[in-house]
């Protein structure tokens, strides 16, 4: 069923008929995404509360603070993942009686298009998004209207106001329902279909060479930012043009800092052993990366820095040893847990018995974070608790951002690592029913290390997983590509 014949352009009330959709294809650089397969995981997501319509608007474009500079745009990730949308001011339909989706276009002031360009036509815009009918949003109240919904499912956060005239004229009126639309769609994105999938492969690879990039060209004496710019141009000039998250680039003990994003310090110009840990990942559209390495800047790690790093390695192999459907999230934290813990003893940063360091959480105090999360639209992706299920109340697990089984079709992060943070230390070392677990003259040794992390992003596949993350990350490797940028 069409609703109407013809949707209103933006000059002054003129027409512009629709025409059949047509089928996938490559524009440009354009290509079409079959989101229609999302929006029928979102369907059978809801379960018996799927009637009426799913009604959901894209962000605006926003201004600078009483300017008129443009902020960067970039799309909701609920609205992307059934639009495939990436442009302002859209809104979108869905009605569950016909399986029909409806997108509505902005209208543009004729006097800003010497300012924006041309905005697509109709044809364009069935060409791009894979949705069944395309109007102008002043049609938006008398499309709903025609539907005769008896309730519209929306987020929380959607703005539904311009809905208000086509509700008020309903007898009877239908009820915006916000309570079953969030939970239905994180399901749908916890797992990923075939071409979202080959989009974080992509993305992979672009983040994954840039990150090498800045292997080959860092030199002791240079600055944070110096390193933060190469990544994002690397990935720029590779089509990427946003990053998923602010770029992490923290030498020496600011690696300690999990999210420290200053990245203004200069690297040591007379320590070519310092290490620096870069957590950086572009996105691509809207699906991003997530990837950390952590390298000395001159090239050659020290003996310390070598006994860390060596022990976040082994943690990853663990997990990536017991990594496949059906495994629990907080199974595979633990696993690294443990192994971190025993590398600490084996360096003589840790005393004492295996089963009183355990009870007594003083690995956290190490390794203070979950051991990864949740990765598409968003950096920390939906999905990661289902409803009843609450976090661990214990130190370090209880950041961990996911509790449930693996799934084929999950990506996650899988990001180890061990830290020499005072202020996670020094309360350990105060309190001497920890304290006696820790070698002090040994840990000395260490702090100037900061910290390692080893992050990559992971596919579970079938009967276990696919490592997208294609940067490597053995000490030798990195030592020989360094060793090829300083030729």
């Amino acid at each position: 069923m069409c609703i109407g014949d013809n949707v209103n352009s933006a000059h002054g009330g003129a027409t512009l008929a629709l025409h059949a959709r047509p089928s996938l294809k490559t524009n440009g650089v354009h290509t079409r995404l079959p989101t229609k397969t999302n929006v029928q995981k979102m369907v059978h997501h809801m379960g018996a509360a799927a009637e009426g319509v799913v009604y959901l608007r894209g962000n605006l474009l926003y201004m600078r603070d009483d300017t008129d500079v443009e902020l960067p745009f970039r799309q909701e990730s609920h609205f992307f993942y059934l639009t495939g949308v990436n442009e302002p001011g859209f809104h979108f339909l869905y009605d569950f009686n016909t399986s029909r989706s409806f997108l509505f276009v902005p209208a543009v002031d004729t006097d800003s298009i010497v300012w924006i360009g041309q905005p697509d036509n109709p044809d364009e815009l069935l060409a791009k998004y894979d949705v069944d009918e395309v109007h102008y949003e002043s049609l938006l109240p008398s499309v709903l209207k025609s539907l005769r919904p008896t309730t519209i499912h929306a987020l929380d956060i959607t703005d539904t106001s311009v809905l208000l005239p086509a509700i008020s004229s309903l007898t009877p009126s239908p009820q915006v329902e916000i309570s079953f639309l969030r939970p239905a769609l994180a399901e749908s994105r916890l797992t990923k279909q075939d071409w979202e999938i080959d989009l974080l492969r992509r993305i992979n690879r672009i983040s994954s060479d840039a990150h090498e990039r800045l292997m080959r060209e860092v030199r002791p004496g240079q600055n944070e930012y110096e390193m933060h710019a190469l990544f994002v141009y690397e990935c720029a000039r590779r089509g990427a043009f946003f990053q998923c998250y602010a770029p992490i680039v923290a030498s020496g003990k600011a690696a300690a800092t999990l999210h420290y994003n200053r990245n203004n310090r200069w690297l040591e110009a007379e320590n070519p052993y310092q290490m620096l840990l870069v957590d950086a990942g572009a996105e691509l559209m809207c699906y991003g990366s997530d990837i950390t390495r952590t390298y000395p800047t001159g090239g050659k790690f020290s003996a310390e820095a070598r006994v860390i790093y060596n022990i976040v390695e082994e943690m990853q192999d663990a997990c990536y040893a017991i990594i496949k459907p059906g495994v629990e999230w907080e199974r595979v934290h633990r696993t690294a847990e443990l192994v971190g813990l025993r590398g600490l003893v084996k360096a003589g940063i840790l005393v004492g018995n295996e089963e009183e360091l355990l009870k007594s959480h003083v690995t956290a105090a190490f390794f203070p974070h979950g051991l990864g999360h949740l990765l598409g639209l968003d950096v920390h992706d939906v999905g990661g608790y289902p409803a009843g299920v609450e976090r661990i109340q214990e130190p370090g697990i209880r950041y961990l951002r996911m509790r449930r089984p693996l799934q084929k079709g999950m990506v996650v992060t899988v990001e180890p690592g061990i830290y020499f943070c005072d202020f996670m230390i020094d309360p350990v070392l105060s309190d001497p029913d920890t304290a006696r677990f820790i070698n002090r003259e040994v840990l000395a040794r260490y702090r100037s290390v900061g910290g390692v992390r080893i992050e990559d992003d992971v596919l579970i596949t079938e009967d276990g997983f696919e490592n997208l993350t294609t940067v490597p990350r053995s000490i030798e490797e990195i030592e020989r590509i360094m060793a090829q940028g300083k030729e």
